[in-house]
């Protein structure tokens, strides 16, 4: 009888143990879930005008849904690659813009993230939300719409990309096609709807720059 006992003294033991392990499995299980947890994000094939993708050239689009964190703040100065217009003129490509573009990808959870960006003929950043992302590794494409307070009130279609580094974002690209203007009036100096633009940064490299503090956000 005491033998009977003992074996099922360590049986019931054996199961405590066993039903102990359990949530510690459970639990990692369930974290790998909230990690990987679906975003509801546009295909950037969708969202965007073919003509535009095929400009800025599928060589430099970063497909995947794992992009980087793009924690850095950075400065391009742009040049120009391509131009598509009907405007009668234009800068040719190989253009070096005098104006500085400034970027921040903020508030960045997987595949959506605020943008802020800002020239340097501005006095106040633009904040931008939500902007989508795609990419693996290093590489990303940050991909969105934005409706400029310009004249004409016009909406453009905007991506850039690169590959995330310690002294900035390599291989910059940016570029945008004006899909229309929101005002009855546009003036006759804008371009007209359907002209893209597609940059590169002109060393190669949009650096790592802390340009952004609060007080550059109008309120």
């Amino acid at each position: 009888m005491k033998n009977k006992s003992k074996k099922r003294l360590v049986l019931a033991l054996s199961m405590l143990l066993a039903l102990l392990s359990l949530p510690s499995c459970l639990k990692k299980d369930d974290t790998t879930i909230l990690i990987n947890n679906p975003q509801d994000i546009p295909l950037i094939t969708e969202f965007f005008p073919s003509d535009l993708l095929a400009q800025f050239g599928e060589q430099n689009v970063h497909f995947g849904d794992q992009p980087p964190v793009i924690d850095m703040e950075f400065v391009s100065q742009h040049e120009y690659v391509s131009v598509t217009t009907s405007a009668p003129s234009f800068p040719p490509p190989g253009t070096v813009s005098p104006i500085a573009h400034y970027h921040k990808i903020n508030q960045q959870y997987l595949q959506i993230a605020e943008y802020l960006s800002m020239s340097s003929e501005e006095t106040y950043c633009n904040v931008i939300s939500p902007v989508y992302l795609t990419g693996h590794g290093n590489d990303f494409t940050v991909y969105y719409h934005e409706s400029p307070q310009t004249d004409g009130s016009p909406e453009h279609a905007v991506l850039f990309s690169g590959t995330l580094t310690a002294d900035g974002v390599k291989n910059f690209m940016y570029g945008y096609k004006i899909l229309r203007y929101n005002d009855s009036v546009v003036p006759i100096t804008a371009y007209p709807v359907n002209t893209i633009f597609v940059f590169k940064d002109r060393d190669g490299l949009a650096e790592k720059n802390n340009w952004y503090n609060d007080s550059l956000v109008h309120r």
